[in-house]
């Protein structure tokens, strides 16, 4: 119970952090006892120092360690005889040391430059107990491979849905039509009739029916 409790707890992390553009990575290490291997690396340069972090289950994240740009390694929640950082900086690789099922988690580096932060890539580290000391199904993976697919699947389709409402708004605004925000009332239109029929009246009041007739005749 305690396994499928932490994998859950596991799969819950990685799911939300997949909808984000940052690459993830899944390891899994097939036994206990065999060595870890994690990047810690960033392409951006120049960079002052990189903290590792990791993370299990609901708990905060705890800092592994500290490497400053001049090969000074600073452990903070971990003994020295569990890590070893290689590589040269900003391109670094962290060894843990017989890999036990307390190194499950996520583990990710994080890049200062003064005040400005670079995170790297995040890594899932899933390490498999010897078949006698399992206390999972072995059909544990082949079902967070699975799950893992449907995050994914299901990330795409939001992004694709969220990107066709856009599209349909922009279209709703393009084909709005002007509306006055201010019409006038009805009571302006009937005393703009009003006015045009006295027009009217006051022109043909101003014709004599004498001229008119004298008109007739002559013709």
């Amino acid at each position: 119970m305690p396994c499928v409790v932490r994998c859950s707890f596991l799969l819950i992390i990685f799911c939300l952090g997949s909808m984000s553009w940052e690459a993830r990575v899944v390891q899994v290490i097939k036994a206990t006892g065999d060595d870890a291997i994690i990047e810690c690396a960033t392409d951006k340069t120049p960079q002052d120092g990189v903290y590792m972090y990791k993370k299990e289950g609901a708990s905060e994240p705890r800092p592994i360690f500290y490497f400053y740009k001049d090969n000074t390694l600073t452990f903070k929640t971990i003994n020295k005889s569990k890590a070893t950082v290689s590589g040269t900086f900003p391109k670094l690789n962290v060894t843990l040391f017989h890999a036990t099922a307390e190194d499950i988690g996520f583990y990710w580096c994080e890049f200062n430059l003064e005040e400005k932060i670079t995170a790297g890539l995040r890594t899932w580290l899933w390490i498999e107990k010897e078949k006698e000391e399992r206390d999972c199904p072995e059909d544990v993976l082949p079902h967070v491979k699975i799950f893992l697919i449907l995050c994914a699947a299901m990330s795409l389709l939001c992004f694709i849905g969220f990107f066709c409402m856009i599209l349909k708004m922009k279209g709703c605004w393009g084909n709005r039509k002007y509306i006055p925000s201010n019409p006038p009332p009805d009571s302006v239109y009937e005393e703009m009739k009003r006015s045009n029929l006295d027009a009217q009246v006051s022109v043909r009041t101003f014709i004599n029916p004498h001229y008119q007739a004298s008109t007739k005749l002559l013709r």
